[in-house]
């Protein structure tokens, strides 16, 4: 029998400080829009312990997901190892990982790590059995965001690229109270409130843009809020899971096409939208006893495509001041270690709850990345759609590496593959095989996961 806890937690700076997600930004924040939270939900099927811990950040460096992972273990059962750290990604949050020059505060990222830490001792300490369900239902607001022009550049609203508009649902009921038929006509309805629902959704929480100073989470905070509202139970949390969508974002565009900020109201409507779709799924569930849970982790090689020489380092004038400053940074790390990185590491982890999959991949990776994951537990018959097996694939995890893309999107260019790097402070572009590292390495930790 499964048993789940959970824990809320406001994670909102309580004075002024940088955000992060956008290179033209020249002041700290100015106020709050909405609060910034953190979501944990602990797992222990009385063998195993696992928590997966979603918290309103843009992302985290490696070394900070692993003082967390410390401080969990430490106030709970829960080994580090099978801490799971999901970032929502917005982009109206503090800095608080290696991305562009944005000021950087250290007190508030040792608060934060401590906090996290403790709130996974508080989730174990509520503990309750559970059931599951899981559904999908769909919203449309997100769009693909690398259109291909007749100059051969790329980026901007393409209506005919990649998108995955799926709303994935997985709703923990409490065990203790049957969850058969319910007594509204011949509908099956559950009779009992939910402990915690996770959905996920595949779309950058962009709708606020560079212009905005304030702190918001965004429509995965906006979405939450509505979701946690509908229910209002004692403990209840709702909890973002961010899907592949290192290629997707919202669809609100100027009369001539171009991206554009959001409003306020525009936020909260998104949130709204997304909320009532989750809402509506998870009352047409009914759960499940999960007998077991099982997870495992990967510590991976992503290579880069070229890593620049001393020479081309100091070539870069200095009136292209992102680029100086990229460069900078890695001539310093040529005079530190003498040479540069060929590589970063990065993490894959799998979680198996049940006969459901949640797959992590450690940065802002492509949502063909995230579909062949999927396909590949798929084909293996690992993972059973036809029977309702679920499989989220998620982006944002246990550290965030940069734009993690496919082999044709690194053919074709733009931001994403091309551009982004010097944010990240990496010496290069990640090479072709990156997206058969990520598929292959989640495919053959599913593999030791199996019943």
């Amino acid at each position: 029998m499964l048993n789940a806890g959970t824990f809320a937690l406001n994670i909102t700076p309580d004075r002024p400080l940088y955000l992060q997600g956008y290179g033209n930004r020249t002041h700290p924040s100015t106020g709050n829009l909405d609060p910034l939270e953190a979501r944990v939900i602990v797992f222990d099927d009385g063998t195993t312990q696992a928590a997966i811990i979603s918290v309103d950040l843009i992302g985290l460096d490696a070394t900070s997901v692993t003082r967390i992972r410390k401080a969990a273990a430490l106030a709970s059962p829960v080994p580090e190892e099978n801490v799971m750290v999901v970032c929502s990604h917005t982009h109206s949050g503090p800095a608080v990982q290696t991305l562009g020059d944005s000021p950087v505060d250290k007190a508030y990222i040792h608060w934060l790590e401590q906090a996290l830490g403790s709130a996974v001792g508080e989730a174990s300490n509520s503990m309750v059995p559970v059931t599951l369900a899981v559904g999908e239902g769909s919203v449309k607001f997100n769009v693909n965001r690398r259109l291909r022009r007749s100059d051969g550049s790329v980026g901007g609203p393409n209506p005919f690229g990649a998108v995955d508009h799926r709303v994935r649902v997985l709703r923990l009921d409490p065990a203790s109270v049957p969850s058969d038929a319910g007594g509204l006509g011949n509908t099956n309805l559950p009779k009992v409130d939910p402990v915690a629902i996770l959905f996920s959704f595949a779309c950058h929480p962009t709708v606020l843009m560079g212009s905005n100073y304030r702190y918001s989470s965004d429509y995965p905070g906006s979405a939450r809020r509505f979701i946690e509202t509908a229910y209002g139970g004692k403990g209840f949390i709702a909890t973002f899971l961010p899907g592949c969508f290192g290629n997707i974002r919202p669809h609100l565009v100027t009369p001539d096409g171009a991206f554009r900020s959001g409003t306020d109201h525009e936020l909260t409507v998104l949130g709204r939208i997304l909320g009532t779709e989750v809402v509506q799924v998870a009352e047409g569930l009914i759960g499940d006893p999960v007998d077991d849970i099982a997870m495992g982790s990967r510590k991976i090689s992503l290579p880069y495509s070229h890593v620049p020489s001393e020479t081309e380092l100091m070539a870069v004038p200095p009136d292209d001041k992102r680029r100086r400053w990229w460069a900078d940074n890695l001539l310093d790390e040529i005079k530190r270690n003498g040479h540069l990185r060929d590589h970063d590491t990065g993490e894959v982890t799998v979680l198996r709850i049940g006969r459901h999959w949640i797959a992590t991949t450690p940065g802002e990776t492509l949502i063909e990345i995230g579909w062949s994951i999927e396909s590949g537990l798929a084909e293996l018959g690992i993972a059973k759609p036809a029977d309702g097996d679920m499989t989220l694939a998620l982006g944002y995890s246990n550290g965030n590496s940069g734009y993690l893309c496919t082999s044709s999107a690194i053919q074709e260019g733009g931001y994403e593959p091309a551009k982004a790097y010097f944010y990240y402070l990496h010496p290069g572009p990640f090479a072709p095989e990156i997206e058969q590292i990520l598929t292959s390495t989640v495919l053959d930790l599913a593999k030791g996961l199996t019943n």
